[in-house]
């Protein structure tokens, strides 16, 4: 590297460099530039060559055409033809031959057999019998005819007396001297091949027919890159399809010129670079005084010293304004390091530390103490005030907030508490470190900060009271946790206080576990739902008809075994699944199995109606009709032999759009149920006008009906409402005798629970009813 000689060095170094390559640049300019139109020259003249041979293809052609004419309408000759009368017709054909320079006459019989022939060379009988047959009988063309490995350029002529009683073939052979002769007009070495072979050829005997081929099947990239004394193209030879002309432009010429073109360059250059090396060490000797001052002052901005001292002797005019200007930058950069720290560290809006602040800050202070606390909190309904009163009033919230939290934190430090730092984490969420000498004074500092941030707040003058949600997570010296870890328990906390609606909370041990648990099974669940032998299964519990006794309505319920062999909650997977927004999946993979399972049982003569359990999402993503109605239609499965159950939290759930597509598929015959009816948050009114076709009383009024009045009044009275509204009613959660008899007594019209049966495997189910149909 140039960077370990020294200045002058660098100077000769550099202007010889520059000169070199705009040397090699000129070159390689020169180089692509010269190739491109040398090739494109020769190309040129292919194609000149091309139209020449054309040319000189057509004369002959016309030529052919009108010997061939006059022999064909010589009327001794077709009397001869037509007697059969060889003497006279070799005699015509050797004198007309003769008359035009013909190479080849021949006469033909209708069915292309030779009858006679004359030529300028001796031809075996076998030869031009072959050549005949690959010569097609047409129009009045010039064609190319291989015979005994010489090309002749024919026409066949059809001879009629009126009608055709014969043909006759003229030909001009195309072999060495009609080469030559076109090689001095086109000043191109031709040669004729047929299938990569070389018949004749105007190249000098040195090159073998194989080098030839070989080099016009490869050209060469770069015509002056190559070593090759030619450049070849094959053009056609007329519309003869086996036969065609290769044509070789000589590159010596090129290269010679070009060479001597190079070497003129690099003289130049050698001379200029001379000269250069000479400017370049007078130049040297003024500029490294000053530049050597400057090198010293950028070493002392790259160490960080951004503290100018005053310039001492005299430098050029330029280089003294260089040296201010970098008085004036290092001065600009201390500020700008600030700033991007500052902005690095903190929070815009508040000023106090931000996310990635506050971890370090933690950490920094955990390698020394294991007394930490953190205590975050939030503003409850936050997002509701910040709409009310708009964003940028509650922005000045915000501020306040923090202004009141870092001033009252500030004078502790000196106390029983170590203030490790403020942060905003989140839109509404705070988070406070402090370092504790004492474990009973967090409940204190609690306290007095509670009563600081709840005093009204005055925006626009108008008094804002907040209610604040606080968690508190602590560092246990006995496990090792890091200030990641400490600050998700601390927003656990909050978030559990938000739930529980308590003001404090404190993280409990454990709560993180189940979350990373939780976490765990969300991953395991995306693997299975996409795994082919998937660990999901499907089990189905039967529904009694209470008017029959008999069980034609299942309710399909998905089930899992995770990877540890453990049985999954399904009201936990499927709500992570909700809210790690894999329900859709979820759900299509269990419709996709319910329908195949219904198309099996169908074969099989078992007709049942399966209900599928739905979610908000599900009925609201934009794919899911589309979906399920592909899925049924690819199957022996009608729409009536599926119900489709949603909770009235979810038909509350962006009610308008749900009650369409719901309305739109019930149309197609699907039944819609109200699962766990009697918990949720619909109302009579939101019943009346949904499409639904049953009612599903939940199983915690069903479960001690038999014992409590008033579950027996709820249902009883839930199943009249549901008959009067046109509804079919289904009780779950039935596992007595008793609560069954009082189900038949309301009139309810299906029954379900462990009384009956457990949720069952397909197999199972069928056992199962098999036996239960023998004993009814």
């Amino acid at each position: 590297m140039l960077t370990k000689y020294r200045f002058k060095t660098q100077i000769t170094w550099l202007s010889t460099g520059l000169i070199l390559l705009t040397v090699l640049s000129l070159t390689a300019s020169y180089w692509f530039r010269i190739a491109d139109y040398a090739e494109q020259q020769i190309k040129q003249q292919f194609n000149f060559a091309e139209n020449v041979l054309n040319q000189n293809l057509i004369t002959q052609e016309k030529m052919l055409i009108t010997a061939a004419s006059v022999l064909a309408a010589d009327f001794g000759f077709k009397q001869a033809v037509a007697s059969q009368d060889k003497n006279t017709i070799d005699s015509v054909l050797l004198n007309h031959g003769e008359r035009i320079n013909a190479d080849l006459m021949m006469l033909l019989d209708l069915t292309g057999n030779l009858i006679t022939t004359s030529a300028s060379k001796t031809l075996s009988l076998q030869a031009v019998t072959e050549g005949i047959q690959s010569l097609p009988f047409r129009n009045v063309h010039a064609q190319f005819l291989r015979i005994d490995n010489e090309v002749y350029q024919v026409i066949v002529l059809p001879v009629k007396a009126p009608r055709v009683i014969a043909y006759t073939v003229i030909g001009f052979e195309f072999g060495q001297t009609s080469l030559v002769e076109l090689k001095d007009m086109i000043s191109l070495d031709i040669s004729i091949v047929q299938r990569e072979k070389i018949l004749a050829t105007t190249m000098k005997s040195q090159y073998s027919p194989e080098q030839i081929m070989q080099e016009a099947i490869a050209p060469p990239s770069n015509i002056l890159l190559s070593s090759a004394d030619y450049y070849h193209q094959v053009r056609p030879l007329g519309n003869s399809k086996t036969l065609s002309v290769l044509l070789s432009a000589s590159l010596v010429r090129i290269h010679h010129d070009f060479n001597q073109l190079i070497s003129s360059i690099l003289f130049i250059a050698l001379f200029v670079i001379v000269i250069a090396i000479a400017l370049s060490r007078l130049l040297s000797n003024g500029l490294s005084k000053p530049l050597n001052i400057l090198m010293n002052l950028t070493q002392r901005v790259g160490r960080g010293d951004l503290v100018i001292p005053k310039l001492s002797g005299d430098l050029p005019r330029e280089f003294t304004e260089l040296y201010q200007s970098f008085s004036v930058m290092g001065a600009e950069i201390e500020n700008r390091e600030k700033a991007i720290k500052y902005q690095a560290e903190r929070d815009l809006l508040t000023g106090l530390y931000n996310r990635q602040k506050m971890l370090q800050s933690l950490e920094e202070t955990t390698t020394y103490s294991k007394q930490s606390t953190l205590v975050a909190f939030n503003i409850k309904d936050f997002k509701t005030l910040n709409d009310t009163i708009g964003i940028s009033n509650g922005d000045k919230i915000l501020q306040e907030l923090a202004h009141r939290t870092f001033h009252y934190l500030g004078p502790l430090s000196a106390g029983d508490v170590n203030v490790i730092g403020v942060a905003r984490t989140g839109a509404d969420e705070f988070l406070v470190a402090i370092d504790t000498i004492s474990t009973d004074y967090i409940a204190k500092f609690l306290t007095h900060l509670q009563s600081e941030l709840d005093r009204p707040y005055w925006v626009s003058d108008i008094k804002i009271n907040l209610s604040l949600y606080f968690g508190i997570a602590q560092f246990d010296e006995h496990i090792s946790i890091d200030a990641e870890h400490m600050i998700r328990r601390a927003s656990m906390a909050v978030s559990a206080a938000i739930n529980e609606q308590v003001t404090v909370r404190y993280y409990q041990q454990g709560e993180d576990e189940a979350y990373m648990y939780k976490l765990s099974l969300i991953d395991e669940l995306k693997s299975a739902l996409e795994a082919e032998d998937s660990p999901l299964f499907m089990n189905y519990q039967p529904k009694l008809n209470m008017a029959t006794g008999r069980v034609d309505k299942l309710e399909a319920l998905i089930r899992w075994i995770n990877k540890e062999g453990d049985f999954v909650n399904p009201e936990l997977f499927v709500g992570l699944a909700e809210k790690a927004g894999l329900i859709v999946t979820l759900t299509r993979w269990v419709i996709l199995h319910v329908v195949k399972q219904i198309e099996h049982w169908n074969l099989q003569g078992y007709t049942f109606k399966v209900s599928i359990n739905l979610s908000a999402q599900d009925i609201q993503h934009d794919t899911f009709v589309e979906y399920l109605l592909d899925t049924v239609a690819a199957k022996q499965v009608e729409p009536q032999q599926i119900t489709l159950e949603l909770t009235e939290r979810d038909l509350a759930e962006n009610e308008n759009l749900v009650a369409s597509r719901l309305s739109y598929l019930k149309s197609l015959g699907f039944q819609i149920s109200v699962d766990d009816y009697g918990i949720g948050q619909s109302s009579l009114a939101k019943l009346k006008h949904l499409p639904v076709d049953e009612l599903k009383i939940d199983k915690c009024f069903i479960l001690n009906l038999d014992k409590n009045k008033q579950d027996q009044d709820i249902v009883m009275s839930t199943v009249l409402l549901g008959h009067r509204l046109g509804l079919q009613v289904v009780a779950e959660g039935v596992e007595t005798a008793e609560s069954l008899a009082l189900l038949d007594e309301y009139k309810c019209d299906y029954a379900q629970g462990y009384y009956l049966s457990k949720p069952l495997s397909a197999e199972k189910l069928i056992e199962w009813y098999e036996c239960y149909e023998t004993t009814t």
